[in-house]
């Protein structure tokens, strides 16, 4: 008897689900989301969903073709539940959803949804009859979008030089924390001798070893910190 195939005994769904897009988001200052393909899948007896978008990698299988491994998309390994996914397939959409916007409420948002108006960007482009179908409100809502939107581009400049505001100060911040550990590093090391300046330590150095090395003036605080370290008296135990 053949083997049965893993995969028949999954419950596989495919459907639309809102991403936010950060890049859109950023230039147009308002969430922005792309309706993207995902695969649901559900195994016999458990309660786990798993989420994968459709073009994922699965798994890699043998190409019948040109007898090479190939990389397998979860649409390609659930064809059959894809094919029935795209034949009834809506426009997909890409904006901001109608639960960003402050100037509709949960049911009026519910009626829009019903006339297949998911974005702001949906409502702001609305014309003619279609906006008839709306009601007597839909005028004031089309207005409403537009002028969220245009509100949204205005300040978008804002929002990105704050977040480019906030990134420089986290960067200091990092760098200022790297500098003191590199301080507290550099003071332990230096141990007696970390708070002296140049003119002192040449000064250490001609005490303790009798004379004054050969260049000592052109010599950097490092070096003459090895130096007054190699000329400094044994502690006496």
């Amino acid at each position: 008897m053949a083997m049965r195939d893993p995969d028949d005994t999954l419950v596989v769904l495919f459907r639309h689900q809102a991403f936010e897009n950060p890049a859109k988001s950023t230039e147009a200052g308002r969430p922005i989301f792309d309706d993207l393909e995902v695969c649901e899948i559900r195994a016999p007896g458990s309660k786990d969903v798993k989420i994968f978008k459709a073009t994922d990698v699965t798994r890699w299988v043998d190409d019948p073709v040109t007898r090479q491994q190939r990389q397998e998309t979860y649409a390609e390994r659930f064809r059959y539940q894809y094919q029935q996914f795209k034949r009834d397939l809506v426009q997909t959409k890409s904006g901001t959803p109608l639960e960003h916007v402050p100037f509709l409420s949960d049911a009026r948002r519910a009626e829009l949804r019903a006339q297949n108006v998911y974005t702001v960007e949906q409502l702001a482009a609305i014309e003619g009859s279609e906006l008839k179908n709306l009601g007597p409100s839909g005028r004031e809502f089309k207005n409403q979008a537009v002028a969220f939107i245009a509100d949204s581009m205005a300040s978008a400049p804002n929002k990105q030089l704050l977040l480019e505001l906030e990134a420089l100060k986290a960067r200091n911040a990092i760098l200022e924390e790297d500098f003191q550990h590199k301080k507290s590093r550099e003071e332990a090391e230096e141990g007696e001798f970390a708070g002296m300046e140049a003119e002192e330590l040449r000064d250490y150095i001609k005490t303790h070893a009798g004379q004054e090395p050969i260049g000592a003036k052109n010599m950097n605080r490092k070096t003459l910190i090895r130096m007054a370290m190699s000329v400094r008296p044994a502690k006496v135990a």
